[in-house]
């Protein structure tokens, strides 16, 4: 039923090239495999070449860092990419969901601020709802709040982009299993189990967005929009109260006069 009114657009692997250097040279490989200044040191941290607060607080300038930022914002063929379409669709993007390792926690904007957003109590509702349908159903429990209180800044994020950016109300960042025990290195059969968590916690904060009040759940250009044209229709509806209104007392008075 949610897909007959819900489309769902997922990019399974935003780094292919890092992804494939794991299997076959660095098992807990993070960045990119883009050429940079240093040519011992390739690599770009994607969640940190957004344009969104770039160069910023936990972002790093030097190529051999984990968290290496790229040479601008945009500057990797992944993250322009991954920006052209989202702009593609920014106004009928209903919420966007980033995913990560590990934690267990659901993280609300801001991650590059401690500034309290407007849709906060909103962010806080549905993380709550999302985290609270994984434990009744898996047992697992996720933590949620803002992304500075639960972790560190973060400058350049794909989910504060599309927020600032895009106008989306609803951005989540998850950090899925574990909590520690295994850290990067999870189980291969805690994969089926991860992805069940996902599956219900995603779901479930769809479903809640959707019964939040229609100014709360959809996108902020939309709101925006729908603002205007009800002032627009508010005048045009008095207006023509008011022209319906002057007929009648035209009418009345000729009547009056025939008479």
């Amino acid at each position: 039923e949610l897909l007959d009114n819900v489309k769902f657009a997922i990019e399974p692997l935003s780094n292919p090239d890092g992804y494939f250097y794991s299997w076959n040279t660095e098992r807990l490989w993070r960045k990119n495999r883009s050429p940079t200044k240093v040519a011992w040191c390739k690599g770009t941290d994607l969640n940190r070449n957004f344009d969104i607060n770039f160069g910023g607080a936990g972002s790093s300038d030097f190529s051999c860092s984990e968290i290496y930022r790229g040479g601008s914002a945009f500057s990797e063929l992944e993250t322009e990419a991954m920006s052209k379409y989202l702009a593609s669709v920014r106004h009928r993007l209903l919420a966007y969901f980033s995913l990560h390792s590990f934690g267990q926690l659901w993280l609300t904007p801001l991650s590059y601020s401690q500034k309290k957003v407007s849709d906060r109590q909103n962010h806080l509702a549905v993380a709550k709802h999302a985290t609270a349908a994984i434990r009744a159903a898996t047992g697992k429990r996720y933590e949620y709040g803002p992304a500075t209180s639960l972790m560190y800044l973060t400058s350049g994020d794909s989910s504060d982009w599309v927020y600032d950016n895009l106008n989306c109300s609803h951005t989540y960042g998850i950090e899925l299993r574990d909590n520690g025990r295994y850290r990067f290195n999870l189980p291969e059969s805690q994969i089926i189990p991860t992805g069940q968590d996902t599956l219900i916690g995603i779901v479930s904060a769809v479903l809640k967005i959707q019964s939040l009040p229609e100014s709360s759940s959809m996108p902020k250009r939309i709101k925006e929009r729908l603002r205007r044209k009800r002032k627009h229709s508010s005048a045009k509806q008095r207006f023509q109260n008011d022209h319906q209104h002057r007929r009648k007392i035209i009418r009345k008075r000729k009547k009056a006069k025939v008479n």
